[in-house]
């Protein structure tokens, strides 16, 4: 729920330039309190907390101004609806939010900004279920109870089939363009914000039958960022890795023969543990004639004619032969091809991650000063000679639903400029329920060539595991394969 400032003065400006804006609240000569770009002060000593207090003075409350700039900036996600109102009489308007967290430092006040896709900007009234004993701040978290009465705005303005459905609204004609040939939003239950909701409700239940082994006791805690995340003390005792082979992993952790940091022990909800339940029955020998029909069955073919090494977090060395980069597989296959030569799988894991926002290095190896698209001598070399690519795609290779996809293939491609392999396949798995991958995989595909598409698989959790099952059969990896079941599938 959003407020654009008193009698929603700022929802023109809003609409105009597709956006939104928050800030704290003024003090008593009308001066807007200003804390700065949360991005940066997240990571400084002391935090949002320390900024607030800074902002209000000593003695002032802060808790507010927490709660607002918090969920702004770290708990809003791309795809959630938002709910424009005017005072307490009327709601204005309805969007999606478009993009992650910015600082806009030229604005005057409200400072603190996201992209809207707003959709309709049909009034209707206030429901008074709002307005019994509710405190809004400038921009407010929908939760139950009061979620069903934002469904029931949202219907209201779409009729009764809103979700799931194309839009329909007073701003669009009833056909699937508008008079301008643009095609009408959509809005779909399962967008990726809701996606990501569930995920996270279903982790933090199967924390809580953790907790019980521990006499219920409180093994996880809040944190600011995305996850569920387990305390420290539990995080240690590897509970986010299959019991059937926990053990193993932790050794070879307390080893430092892996990259296993605490941060992967502790978030129950992100993917930097999955490769390890997935894929570390095949770093055991016995299982390499398994492994090898598993992934000749996967990737439709019988060119494996024997499994060599399975890595976890693996990356070639010196980078500087490579992309000289960190890019890295989650997991990656060495194999000896029926030809005679090497050949390898690198898979990329993902649970419910989306597109990945550039960083200062990558945006180094891809941008030149002037902002404009240009490929590092390493990137630009795997990615012309792999013949994967139609021409002049770079632009959309190095952008955020892409980057991370077309690095892990290049990567292989490196490998085989370098003579490391013949053959190379990159995979990304995921579950079928995260829309992002899905159409994420269909852009990809669109800038390769036949080549480019040859060496480019995506495949689901579920089919994964279905296909896990064919080829690992003794009872004790069936109940490996259930365990991955009920542990990351809840639709």
């Amino acid at each position: 729920m959003y407020w654009p400032g008193e009698k929603a003065y700022q929802f023109k400006e809003n609409v105009e330039k597709s956006f939104m804006a928050c800030g704290l609240n003024e003090d008593e000569n009308n001066r807007q309190r200003e804390v700065g770009d949360l991005n940066e002060i997240m990571d400084a000593k002391g935090g949002l907390e320390a900024a607030l207090r800074k902002a209000y003075g000593p003695g002032r409350r802060i808790a507010d101004g927490k709660k607002l700039l918090n969920e702004f900036a770290n708990v809003m996600q791309i795809g959630d609806f938002i709910l424009a109102r005017n005072e307490y009489d009327t709601i204005v308007g309805l969007g999606i939010v478009a993009s992650d967290y910015k600082y806009d430092p030229t604005r005057l006040r409200f400072r603190h900004c996201r992209k809207v896709n707003w959709i309709s900007t049909r009034k209707l009234p206030f429901p008074d279920e709002f307005k019994k004993g509710v405190k809004w701040n400038r921009v407010t978290l929908m939760k139950a109870p009061y979620r069903k009465y934002g469904e029931q705005i949202i219907s209201a303005i779409y009729g009764s089939e809103a979700f799931g459905q194309d839009v329909a609204d007073d701003n669009f004609p009833s056909a699937s363009k508008n008079k301008d040939g643009v095609s009408k939003p959509q809005i779909l239950r399962h967008d990726h914000a809701s996606f990501m909701s569930e995920a996270r409700q279903y982790q933090e239940s199967i924390v809580r039958q953790w907790a019980k082994e521990f006499g219920n006791a409180c093994i996880w805690d809040e944190r600011p960022h995305h996850g569920v995340w387990l305390k420290d003390e539990y995080a240690l005792k590897g509970l986010v890795f299959y019991e059937g082979f926990r053990k193993e992993i932790l050794e070879m952790y307390r080893d430092d023969r892996t990259k296993i940091g605490l941060n992967l022990l502790n978030n129950a909800l992100r993917s930097e543990h999955i490769p390890y339940n997935l894929f570390f029955p095949m770093m055991n020998g016995q299982n390499k004639e398994s492994t090898r029909a598993f992934f000749n069955e996967l990737l439709g073919t019988d060119a494996i004619a024997e499994v060599l090494d399975v890595r976890i977090e693996f990356a070639p060395q010196p980078k500087s032969d490579y992309l000289n980069d960190g890019t890295a597989f989650d997991a990656f296959v060495l194999y000896r091809h029926k030809d005679g030569s090497k050949g390898a799988v690198g898979i990329e894991v993902k649970y419910t991650e989306r597109e990945y926002k550039i960083g200062e290095t990558e945006y180094k190896n891809t941008h030149d000063e002037q902002g404009n698209v240009r490929l590092s001598p390493h990137y630009a070399q795997a990615t012309n000679k792999s013949s994967y690519y139609i021409p002049n795609c770079e632009a959309e290779l190095v952008s955020d639903n892409l980057r991370q996809i077309w690095r892990n293939n290049i990567l292989g491609a490196s490998m085989i400029l370098y003579g490391d392999i013949r053959h190379f396949a990159s995979m990304t798995v995921f579950p079928n329920a995260n829309p992002h991958f899905h159409s994420a995989a269909a852009e990809y595909r669109e800038v390769l060539t036949d080549k480019g598409i040859s060496s480019f698989f995506t495949f689901t959790y579920e089919k994964l595991f279905e296909t896990l099952a064919h080829h690992f059969c003794t009872e004790e990896q069936k109940k490996w394969i259930m365990y991955l079941h009920n542990r990351y599938l809840f639709r």
